[in-house]
């Protein structure tokens, strides 16, 4: 069995004019938990998905974190840098978090945001990394 490329995913979902919705599902989810840049707590899940929708904005996808720790998250970015390899930022992300990155590689995705607590000295960095995507669903 061919291994699923997450950049060739998102980049034929993105040039695509017949699908509006794709989700990603996951074998593994690697959630760390940053203090002061040091690991503090790590966490594992199985089947974990990203569901990908196309904005108004051509320019531009919007990303639905659904595992996550604390709550369910959406934010946007900039696919023509993500799809190219590099860090992009994400956009529109909600508060507490804060200061967020999205980096695509052929086949794991990763996140990495803050969590902003009214007192700095609690701050955390999240971090979430996506591995062996095993499953694709696409629709209208």
């Amino acid at each position: 069995m061919t291994p699923i490329s997450i950049l060739e995913e998102i980049q034929n979902f993105w040039e695509s004019n017949s699908h509006t919705t794709l989700e990603l599902t996951f074998e593994t989810l690697e959630i760390t938990l940053l203090y002061h840049g040091n690991p503090l707590d790590k966490h594992l899940r199985q089947n974990a998905k990203l569901i990908l929708q196309k904005c108004d904005d051509p320019s531009l996808l919007q990303m639905d974190v659904v595992d996550n720790l604390v709550f369910p998250f959406l934010f946007v970015f900039d696919p023509t840098q993500a799809l190219a390899g590099k860090s992009t930022s994400m956009k529109k992300i909600p508060r507490p978090l804060n200061h967020g990155n999205l980096c695509v590689k052929p086949h794991s995705l990763e996140l990495e945001f803050t969590i902003e607590p009214p007192d700095k000295e609690r701050e955390l960095r999240v971090r979430h990394i996506y591995k062996l995507p095993i499953g694709i669903l696409k629709s209208y």
